[in-house]
């Protein structure tokens, strides 16, 4: 009887330590998570291949247990494509939950005598908030007159950005109308953002050195060189804790971690701002949910309140910009220096980019079946409009307008077609018809970039693109080459990639290489050939993976 007592105590104590919740959370912690895209999908050897957020690769294998979601929905492992976005829990090198999400589908998817100069603070439509030399600010407005040069060349105001250096002409004396606009070239941008320790030796010769430099590129510091020489004037701004600091105390923080932002200047590499960390370094990638402009502080999504001032470094659209341009909603990677609710930003780097630079801008990339080619128009139907950063689709019809200089591609082609060409060819036909059913003809479908309705340029293909593998993916470009196996591809480094799903930009830890023979290139509102594109410039870009298809230089 007393054996029979044994036994029993021993089951109970057994069934309790299998149930525990300690022995269930030692299992469920074998379980971890990945987010990224699809890159490749085989249905029949159940194996599924992931690129994650940061553009790392891997391959996973899809078990008879594995819970598939689409929209909440269950789903088989047909019904997923590549290029979707997806969550996925995972075992070893089994998946065990996968979840994606379709997009929505509402439809089918003397003149001259007066100057200014300074740089732009704010855009507003046809208002300029200019900041003078002296520091004075001054509200200036642009007209459907008003001619814009950039490089010697007649620009629309559409290419402004905030940031910008431009020199401003008036007709008259006491007008606010700009007659004339001068917009600096490519050297107001920022050529990098650096990191390292402060080595105030060589001050005299106006040389910075940071020791143990560090380059902020593809989402986060990269280690660069042990030292870093950049040249500097002696009225460049630097920041200690807030304040500015003068060129004779700067030989007081040797060693001291310092943040510089640097340009080009005539081929050489100049210091434009500088901040020194006083207290201790966070780093947040995440949006930016609030600004409080009467306490100069903003709050993240993940709550955390950070001031800033006049010292913090902001750049955008790789410019230096005011606080002003840091918007609700916006992404960005933040440096702050010190903890809590005291923390301040020694740096925020706002990511976001759109197809307009500003709200001057009218610009729109349209993507759909061609109905109608009339001369001098063009009526697509079950269109798809780029709206911030996602195909957005229209059960309807699209009036829009070409001319003599609208830009219009074949793509089955390889090659440029004149405007008779593509009214007197068939890529638009009634498919319904007799003739159109006996010689198989049926209608081609379109990319069309255009200002307001007019079309600028316009490619020509046969059969529609699956949008749903396309993402946005903004970055600069690294290298353009012609490769003997791939044709002509560019590289982008500091790629950051739009996340639907979690509606900011993913920056990639690596670059990021698509192929550019039969995608629209576009510059200035014209096209450009490939030869055109050069180390350094701000790429906004559509592709399914590594074929380019749309490529706009900002």
């Amino acid at each position: 009887m007393k054996g029979l007592k044994i036994q029993i105590l021993i089951l109970i104590i057994l069934t309790v330590m299998i149930s525990s919740p300690v022995g269930y959370t030692k299992e469920a912690s074998a379980y971890q998570s990945v987010e990224g895209y699809i890159k490749d999908l085989n249905v029949s050897e159940l194996r599924i291949e992931i690129e994650d957020y940061e553009g790392n690769i891997k391959r996973w294998q899809v078990t008879p247990d594995t819970v598939l979601l689409i929209d909440d929905t269950p789903a088989g492992l047909k019904d997923f494509k590549i290029g979707m976005e997806i969550y996925a829990e995972y075992n070893r090198n089994s998946l065990t939950y996968i979840e994606s999400w379709s997009t929505e589908n509402p439809g089918y998817i003397p003149p001259n005598g007066k100057v200014r100069s300074g740089v732009v603070k704010k855009i507003d439509r046809n208002q300029l908030i200019l900041r003078l030399t002296t520091g004075k600010e001054e509200t200036y407005f642009t007209s459907p007159a008003t001619i814009a040069i950039r490089n010697g060349l007649n620009v629309p105001l559409s290419t402004l950005y905030e940031g910008d250096m431009v020199r401003l002409y008036f007709d008259e004396k006491d007008s606010t109308i700009i007659s004339r606009m001068n917009i600096q070239g490519d050297s107001v941008k920022i050529k990098g953002l650096y990191k390292g320790q402060l080595d105030t030796s060589n001050l005299l010769d106006n040389t910075l050195v940071l020791k143990g430099a560090q380059i902020f590129q593809n989402g986060g510091w990269q280690e660069m060189k042990n030292i870093l020489r950049i040249d500097y004037s002696k009225d460049f701004p630097v920041y200690y804790g807030g304040l500015p600091l003068s060129y004779n105390n700067m030989k007081y923080f040797q060693g001291k971690t310092a943040y510089l932002a640097v340009k080009d200047f005539f081929s050489k590499d100049m210091a434009e701002k500088m901040v020194i960390k006083s207290q201790y370094e966070t780093t947040f990638s995440d949006k930016i949910e609030e600004v409080n402009w009467y306490a100069s502080a903003f709050e993240l999504k993940n709550k955390r309140n950070i001031q800033f001032d006049e010292g913090t470094i902001f750049i955008k659209n790789q410019r230096l910009v005011d606080g002003y341009s840091m918007v609700p909603g916006c992404d960005a990677f933040v440096v702050a220096d010190g903890r809590g609710s005291k923390a301040l930003a020694s740096v925020v780097y706002i990511y976001n980019q759109d197809i307009n630079n500003s709200n001057i801008g009218q610009y729109y990339l349209y993507a759909g079946k061609l109905d109608k080619v009339v001369e001098n128009q063009v009526t697509i139907e079950d269109f798809f409009i780029l709206n911030r950063n996602d195909w957005e689709s229209f059960d309807d019809e699209k009036e829009l307008y070409y001319d003599n200089d609208t830009y219009i591609f074949d793509m089955e082609e390889v090659k440029q077609i004149t405007p008779e060409e593509f009214f007197a060819m068939d890529y638009a036909v009634d498919e319904d018809s007799s003739s159109s059913r006996r010689q198989g003809l049926k209608s081609w479908h379109a990319y069309a970039y255009t200002d307001g309705d007019r079309i600028v340029a316009i490619a020509l293909k046969k059969d529609m693109d699956s949008l749903l593998r396309q993402r946005v993916t903004i970055g600069t470009v690294e290298k353009v080459e012609e490769d003997a196996l791939v044709g002509i591809k560019v590289t982008l480094r500091d790629a950051k990639d739009w996340s639907s799903r979690n509606e900011k930009w993913m920056a990639k830890s690596l670059p990021v290489s698509m192929r550019i023979e039969k995608a629209l290139l576009i510059k200035d509102d014209r096209t450009i050939s490939w030869d055109e594109l050069k180390p350094g410039d701000n790429i906004y870009a559509v592709r399914d993976d590594f074929e380019g298809k749309f490529l706009l230089v900002k």
